[in-house]
């Protein structure tokens, strides 16, 4: 892979061309972005599902704007705007009290880490994806936790309910819920064990929250202890939050950063809060996702491609019956301007209208007419679905299995 020649010492996820290099996007409105070209591409990658209302949503633009000109508070310090977002925040997901953070990494690990010191337990028991920091990062030995106090238990139940075995050394239990991959029952199972256990649950829906429904996805499945929320709360600009009884997180008082003030952030989140609360935006994001999904599902049986769709217009996933399949059907999106996040999950916007899906509907029919040497091949075998799992929640799909088989799947897919 060529890196593009940058100043820019990080690495940033982002769509990128077959040569490793950042697409350069320099124009979007609601589900288009524009290349440098001027060719149009719909959005289905919307900063990973950060823009949940679309690109440039008016509503957000007019408020971030009288923001921006300073009548609407400062950064210098305390405004109005942080009482309605606090509030608005506490309305949709509950807690006693509720911090706010820059992105959704730093609140899953200040929230983490402020349980664990108020619990004065070690271990944190993890499944799912937390954000770019190492402090997440498997030990390289099952069941052991890393430097930093981490176990992954990767959503295996069997795993978990072995490490509850100690729940005095346990100080929550952290999952990062995926519904495309995982039922209500698992989510239920979680929580039957670790209130057996008396142990903390702590729900990471930095991706998922508040784009299924107006609150937490997992409020009665899970019933989180401790929550954290980003995408979906400013529509793609910089806020996150955890909330939760106020003894399990009386370390984050101790939180603050120059920027916690900044009014068009503020701006940005009360207006999307708003629109969030109304269950509007999910309603037509499930909609014209389902919709998309049905000509999709259609359009690839008819082609006889092997590749099946996991969960529903939400979010949804492409489950390819090879590698080479998966890599010819994103290089064929790609020729048709339909931006995917590659070998991830899908998230459409709320700006997906009518006309959208119409556009989306035909370029992905000749998605499909572009790969008919893979017709008839396949099928999609148990190693793909769990591959696709692995690639967006790092951890194993749900399935019935073994001890034996747990640790077999982990071996092949930790060494891919």
């Amino acid at each position: 892979m060529t890196e593009s020649p940058s100043l820019l010492a990080e690495f940033p996820t982002c769509p990128r061309d077959a040569n490793g290099r950042p697409r350069n996007f320099v124009s979007a409105s609601g589900a288009y972005v524009a290349d440098e070209s001027g060719f149009r591409w719909i959005d289905f990658d919307n900063a990973r599902g950060s823009t949940l209302l679309g690109h440039g949503d008016p509503s957000i633009a007019d408020a971030v704007a009288r923001a921006a000109t300073g009548v609407d508070g400062s950064a210098t310090g305390w405004s109005p705007r942080v009482d309605v977002v606090l509030e608005q925040l506490h309305a949709l997901c509950g807690g006693e009290v509720v911090g706010l953070f820059r992105s959704g990494t730093a609140a899953v690990r200040a929230a983490v880490l402020a349980v664990r010191e108020a619990t004065g337990r070690p271990l944190l028991l993890s499944c799912g994806y937390h954000g770019y920091d190492p402090m997440w990062y498997p030990s390289g030995t099952l069941l052991e936790p890393n430097a930093d106090g981490v176990v992954d238990f990767f959503f295996d139940l069997g795993l978990l309910e072995e490490l509850l075995g100690t729940p005095e050394r346990v100080a929550a239990v952290v999952v990062s819920p995926d519904h495309m991959h995982l039922s209500p029952a698992w989510c239920r199972e979680v929580r039957r064990l670790c209130s057996q256990a008396g142990v903390i649950v702590i729900a990471d829906e930095v991706k998922v929250g508040l784009r299924y429904a107006p609150g937490l996805s997992t409020a009665e499945i899970l019933a989180p202890d401790v929550w954290v929320v980003a995408k979906g709360m400013a529509n793609g600009h910089a806020l996150s939050a955890a909330g939760g009884p106020r003894a399990l997180l009386s370390p984050l008082k101790e939180v603050s950063f120059t920027s916690f003030f900044e009014p068009t952030i503020l701006a940005a989140a009360a207006v999307a809060l708003r629109r969030v609360a109304t269950g509007e935006p999910q309603q037509a994001v499930r909609e014209a996702g389902e919709r998309f999904l049905r000509h999709a599902r259609k359009a690839l049986t008819d082609a006889s491609l092997p590749v099946e769709i996991a969960g529903d217009g939400t979010f949804f996933q492409f489950v390819p019956a090879s590698e080479e399949l998966e890599d010819d059907f994103y290089r064929a999106a790609n020729a048709e301007g339909l931006l995917f996040y590659e070998r991830d999950n899908q998230a459409v916007s709320a700006a997906f209208d009518d006309a959208v899906v119409t556009d989306a509907e035909q370029r992905f029919t000749r998605v499909c007419d572009r790969l008919t040497q893979h017709a008839g091949s396949g099928p999609v075998s148990d190693a793909a679905r769990y591959r696709a799992a692995w690639n967006v929640m790092d951890g194993l799909r749900e399935t019935e299995r073994d001890r034996e088989a747990t640790e077999r799947w982990l071996a092949r897919l930790l060494d891919d």
